[in-house]
């Protein structure tokens, strides 16, 4: 068991709470080595409400194998658990051709200077800082929410990179996937969308330049919703895939 200081970074805060994918990047990235240095698989559960607040995470390796190492990692604060997350690491190659790919791939989108950039200052006048790390350009099409005109779709879709021009590497894919605005939006519930669960499975090294990515959900009931997320990569490969579980409120 090993131990390491998080000193949880405000700037990432929606609403004043750190976002979900900045905190499962943030842990993930403590429990990787020389020879696993790559997420294959993440499935993070978010136990209790995050501060802006300094933070612990302890790794535990669970099996270290020739190709994969299962790693537990635990982030808490003030000796309350925030998020556990089970990791499974490895090495992606670059450039690898897939042996076999399912028909449609990425989702079609405008070209990036006709998509705008989403604010840091959401609709609801939420601060949504994670906005100012990742540069995301939805399609107008499936952001008409914005201008008070849900399309009823439960989708959104839309280009996104790092805000300081890096391109992306694997450990951005987990922040990717949890950073499109709730697909809720296009269903005209504008409400705070916190995650019970989030599942992703990092496909491949990204290649250079913007990706895709396309987020939607298959049902809400009892005030729970699902969100699966695509994201494909200017080679148009699929380079990461995520599934959680959400709440949502209704207004009364």
């Amino acid at each position: 068991m090993s131990r390491q200081h998080l000193d949880v970074d405000p700037s990432w805060a929606v609403g004043g709470k750190p976002h979900g994918g900045y905190l499962v990047r943030s842990a993930v990235e403590v429990a990787l080595d020389a020879e696993h240095p790559h997420p294959m698989a993440v499935s993070a559960h978010y136990v209790s409400s995050p501060d802006a607040a300094p933070a612990e995470i302890d790794v535990e390796r669970i099996r270290t194998g020739r190709r994969v190492a299962t790693s537990r990692v635990s982030l808490s604060q003030g000796g309350v658990s925030r998020v556990e997350v089970l990791l499974s690491s490895g090495s992606w190659e670059a450039d690898s051709t897939p042996y076999w790919s399912a028909p449609g791939g990425p989702p079609a989108l405008p070209p990036v200077e006709d998509c705008p950039r989403v604010p840091s200052i959401g609709p609801t006048g939420r601060v949504v800082g994670y906005f100012d790390h990742v540069d995301t350009r939805l399609d107008p099409s499936s952001a008409q929410w914005a201008v008070g005109e849900p399309q009823g779709h439960a989708e959104v879709r839309g280009w996104m990179r790092r805000d300081d021009g890096r391109d992306a590497d694997p450990l951005d894919l987990l922040v990717f996937c949890d950073a499109l605005p709730p697909v809720t939006f296009d269903l005209g519930l504008m409400g705070w969308v916190p995650t019970l669960e989030l599942t992703v499975l990092v496909r491949g090294l990204p290649a250079p330049g913007w990706l895709r990515v396309v987020q939607r959900a298959r049902l809400l009931r009892d005030g729970w919703l699902d969100e699966e997320c695509e994201v494909w990569d200017s080679a148009d490969r699929l380079v990461a895939q995520a599934r959680q579980l959400a709440g949502y409120r209704l207004e009364e």
